[in-house]
């Protein structure tokens, strides 16, 4: 299964699902630049996979650019993006939780998982239109997009969702491939899984966690040539976690 394309920038890198996409990546002999906030824990991540690293706010709009053609610059182009860094604030997504929120806690997971992507998506896809490269870009959204909307978070990823559509039937005619992933819960810390944790996961009906293994592969497929046609979906990856 050959990759379409050979340098990518992954958001979010230094864990969970965005390091196993770089991984992934760099295994299929992709050149990766992987980003994140924290250089003490983005670096060692980065040399564990032998990928690239660049100490990256994105939810810094006005940097936004500049952070781009760095990444550009340190791996002599680029034509695959994952968007993938994103922030969850549980205690406000389901249940009375809605009725505590905070301004700040809305803006800050709006900036990072909307905002910050919508911007995301049209620094690279403006890279690959107007160089005219046949670039990919993968959206990391979720399951909670597809739920009714307590929260921030899954109001952020179903806007994610949206983009997706509206963007990917945009430019399919250019050649660029825009697509995303919807994972149900999966074992990372951002869903306070940690390593040695059961996998367990009663409201699953497979009865356990996806794992960051499983949404790469899908990733993988969809980075593919032989994912071509499949233009502006949300492929949702949850064990039936969704289906009522």
């Amino acid at each position: 299964m050959g990759i379409r394309g050979t340098k990518a920038l992954v958001t979010g890198g230094s864990r969970g699902i965005g390091h196993e996409i770089a991984k992934r990546l760099v295994a299929a002999g992709v050149k990766v630049v992987v980003t994140g906030r924290n250089e003490d824990t983005l670096r060692p991540a980065a040399e564990k996979i032998g990928a690239k690293w660049l100490a990256w706010n994105i939810a810094d709009i006005p940097a936004m650019q500049g952070n781009f053609d760095r990444a550009v610059q340190m791996l002599g182009g680029i034509d695959i993006v994952v968007s993938n860094a994103g922030v969850l604030t549980p205690r406000h997504e389901w249940g009375m939780g809605m009725l505590d929120l905070t301004e700040e806690e809305w803006d800050h997971v709006m900036d990072i998982n909307l905002k910050a992507s919508y911007f995301m998506m049209q620094t690279a896809v403006r890279h690959f239109y107007r160089n005219s490269i046949p670039g990919n870009l993968l959206n990391i959204a979720s399951v909670a997009a597809t739920e009714p909307y307590y929260g921030p978070y899954a109001t952020s990823k179903g806007g994610v969702v949206g983009l997706t559509r509206g963007w990917g039937r945009q430019f399919a005619s250019y050649g660029i491939v825009i697509n995303g992933i919807g994972p149900g819960p999966v074992a990372t810390e951002m869903n306070n899984w940690h390593e040695g944790d059961s996998m367990r996961h009663d409201r699953i009906p497979t009865g356990r966690f996806g794992t960051v293994e499983e949404v790469a592969g899908l990733a993988i497929y969809l980075l593919s040539e032989e994912a071509s046609q499949i233009i502006g979906q949300t492929v949702i990856m949850d064990g039936a976690y969704d289906i009522k």
